[in-house]
């Protein structure tokens, strides 16, 4: 816009000097060829057509001087492209001397200065506003990875004291029980028939306790992350959506992995609420010989090609970034719904 404001009025500061100067001969005529060669010059992005386009100008004026009063909607062009050197130009002007047309060629020139100063500022803007933007999006994933960080570290926490809990309830209280059941063994061997009755009835009580602290304690180390039982409660918190789950991992992965597949998981789901009109959603968690498949599918149809999803929370490129850390890779596609499907790799 604002180039355009500029040239008409050059344009039409051309058109005044030209009629001015008394060469009325066919002055639309003139007007609307110098006209032309200006769009041309902005239509054109090749330098090569551009620079054609100005020998042609300067081979009209040579055919015919009146071009000359036209010279400066040319000049304002010609220095975005030439910069000073553009200035040699205005020596045709000296071969038909016009006040007006040196003032009108100093003025296209200064407006040509300051709208190429204006686009270096708005470029350097553009930059820097590109660029924090890309500094916001990576805060915004830098701080969910912080809190997902966060959530991972709590839960060890919690595992790192459970299983303290579960050593000393073994080294203890374990150890004193076993050795209590070896004393009521001992005194059963030189105790008469009206104690026996009383001491088998401590010793299965005993070794029932036992029992008991050697499942917690068995419970304790093992349940680190009951990954199958914590997606299924997350799907039972979606109500406006029929979640199909098909779980046929291993019951012995590892913790990181687990937790790795419960934010892909997480994500997904929320995707799924938040940005599409889907009724239903199918999770597949499949074990194969040499890795694990996640299959993530809805039959939504709201879905926008140009939509950035990858700056959605964890987003699709940190999912991409999960399966890298296992080896595996991450497809991704939108046909009847849109499908996620990743492969993590064992070992």
């Amino acid at each position: 816009m604002r180039r355009f404001i500029e040239k008409s009025f050059i344009a039409l500061f051309c058109l005044y000097n030209n009629y001015m100067a008394g060469s009325v001969r066919d002055l639309a005529l003139y007007f609307l060829i110098s006209l032309i060669i200006s769009l041309a010059l902005d239509l054109f992005r090749s330098k090569k057509i551009r620079i054609f386009i100005y020998l042609s100008f300067f081979i009209l004026y040579f055919y015919d001087s009146i071009f000359i009063y036209y010279l400066p909607l040319v000049l304002y062009n010609l220095y975005l492209d030439f910069d000073i050197y553009a200035l040699l130009s205005m020596m045709l002007i000296l071969m038909d001397f016009s006040i007006a047309n040196i003032l009108a060629s100093s003025i296209s020139i200064y407006l040509s200065i300051m709208t190429k100063k204006f686009s270096t500022f708005f470029k350097q803007n553009t930059i820097i506003r590109d660029e924090l933007k890309e500094n916001t999006i990576y805060l915004k994933k830098y701080n969910e990875q912080l809190k997902i960080d966060k959530e991972k570290n709590i839960h060890i926490a919690i595992l790192t004291e459970r299983n303290r809990i579960a050593r000393e309830l073994h080294d203890s209280i374990g150890h004193a029980i076993s050795s209590s059941i070896l004393q009521v063994e001992a005194l059963k061997i030189i105790s008469d028939s009206a104690m026996l009755e009383g001491l088998n009835l401590l010793q299965n009580t005993l070794s029932n306790g036992m029992n008991d602290i050697r499942n917690s304690i068995h419970n304790l180390y093992n349940e680190s992350l009951d990954l199958e039982s914590k997606i299924e409660s997350i799907c039972r918190e979606v109500s406006n959506i029929d979640i199909d789950l098909i779980y046929k991992l291993e019951n012995n992965l590892p913790y990181d992995l687990k937790f790795d597949i419960l934010s892909i998981i997480k994500e997904a789901i929320t995707n799924c609420v938040k940005h599409s009109n889907a009724t239903k959603l199918k999770i597949s968690l499949l074990n194969q010989p040499k890795f694990y498949s996640i299959i993530i599918n809805d039959n939504g149809s709201n879905f926008d090609e140009t939509d950035k999803l990858l700056a959605k929370g964890i987003g699709l490129l940190s999912m991409k970034e999960i399966a890298g850390k296992y080896n595996g890779f991450l497809n991704y596609e939108f046909n009847n719904g849109f499908k996620i499907h990743l492969i993590l790799m064992k070992g």
